[in-house]
């Protein structure tokens, strides 16, 4: 299949250094055409480094460029800047969370997409690590029967907490109503990133779902490197067993895996085995995880990776599946893997949150009006 022209819209460090190296990679699906930032100076360094031509000018860009699709990878709040012109001018676009920070402007971006016919992506990455997705991949089989509880403890903040809950109980099951809650704590005084901490702020939140299941979000300000909360999980309980995890960091697939056995008396752990295979290039990368659900019978879950091709980290397929998903998108005229509904309810329910523990801990109902 011909490969799609692509530009990065955000030359700043997440588009340069995550979004840059992962394109070059993806050489026989992608090329990349063209580099766009505010900042032309910041665009052109990046550009030069690549062969392409830099812009300061979305509208330019896409006239003198031509990409296919496009990586939005700016301030959130900015995002329907960069996206609605893209829509308008037929170019398909994935965009960093989240979809934006404004509701109402996250609906103008899937207003202007739909009009003009091109594909929004949101780049939700925390489910598409390949130790979430054989979660999922479990999950789906019907391994565990119903989620009834879902919870993410400080493993993301806001809209990437509420994505990993809705993974687990289900993408397609309704948010009803939403109760959070926000604590402030005196802490032992310590050094984190590049500071003096000795306050702690804690988010927490009550998801209700359509189908009974409830999601429980708990956030630490402390999340990310603080050597006094080193323990970032997941979790969720479910008719048939139960899963303790971080598929999500660790990248070491050693969740506390279990479901009933077949005499419902004891439990009988899943294991999870990676499987590596050579990239294009001879480096070692992943190939699949195989999930044992029964080691009497043999039966098992696996999930492939579909760019074992390229020689990328955990961490960088991430982002190289969400390149794929707006890239299969456009090509086949299919909507995303995860795509604006999805983002935008992420968002919805992280804004639904901050309402309930700004107005004394009320019950928000969903959904919000934009």
């Amino acid at each position: 299949m011909d490969k799609l022209k692509i530009a990065l819209v955000g030359a700043g460090r997440r588009g340069s250094g995550a979004y840059l190296p992962i394109i070059a990679k993806m050489d026989e699906d992608l090329e990349l055409v063209a580099v766009c930032d505010l900042d032309s100076q910041k665009a052109e360094e990046q550009a030069s480094k690549y062969g392409v031509e830099h812009f300061s000018d979305i509208t330019e860009m896409v006239e003198k460029a031509k990409p296919d699709i496009a990586a939005v990878v700016i301030n959130p709040n900015r995002n329907h800047e960069a996206g609605i012109p893209l829509s308008k001018m037929g170019v398909s676009y994935c965009t960093e969370t989240p979809i934006d920070t404004d509701l109402g402007k996250a609906d103008e971006m899937i207003k202007a997409a739909k009009e003009n016919n091109t594909k929004l992506e949101v780049c939700e990455n925390y489910y598409r690590v390949p130790g979430e997705r054989i979660k999922r991949a479990l999950i789906l089989e019907g391994v565990f029967g119903k989620v009834l509880a879902a919870y993410n403890d400080f493993n993301g903040h806001g809209y990437h907490g509420v994505g990993l809950i809705r993974s687990y109980i289900g993408f397609d099951v309704k948010v009803t109503r939403v109760i959070g809650m926000r604590k402030n704590f005196e802490v032992q005084e310590h050094s984190y990133r590049g500071g003096s901490f000795n306050k702690e702020d804690w988010q927490h939140g009550l998801i209700e779902f359509e189908n009974g299941s409830v999601g429980i979000f708990n956030f630490s300000g402390l999340s990310y490197g603080s050597p006094l909360r080193w323990h970032n999980t997941t979790k969720f309980y479910a008719e048939r067993g139960m899963c303790v995890g971080d598929g999500r960091r660790s990248y070491s697939y050693k969740e506390q895996i279990a479901i009933l056995n077949s005499d419902a008396n004891e439990k009988l752990p899943i294991i999870v085995e990676k499987r590596t295979t050579k990239a294009k290039d001879g480096a070692e990368t992943l190939d699949a995880l195989i999930a044992r659900t029964d080691p009497d019978t043999g039966l098992e879950v696996v999930w492939k990776n579909p760019l074992s091709k390229y020689s990328l980290s955990d961490g960088q397929l991430s982002v190289a599946s969400e390149l794929m998903s707006i890239a299969n998108a456009h090509k086949n005229d299919v909507e995303p893997e995860y795509g604006a509904l999805n983002g935008r309810l992420d968002q919805e329910v992280a804004l639904a949150m901050a309402k309930s523990w700004n107005n004394d801990n009320i019950p928000v109902e969903l959904p919000l009006i934009s």
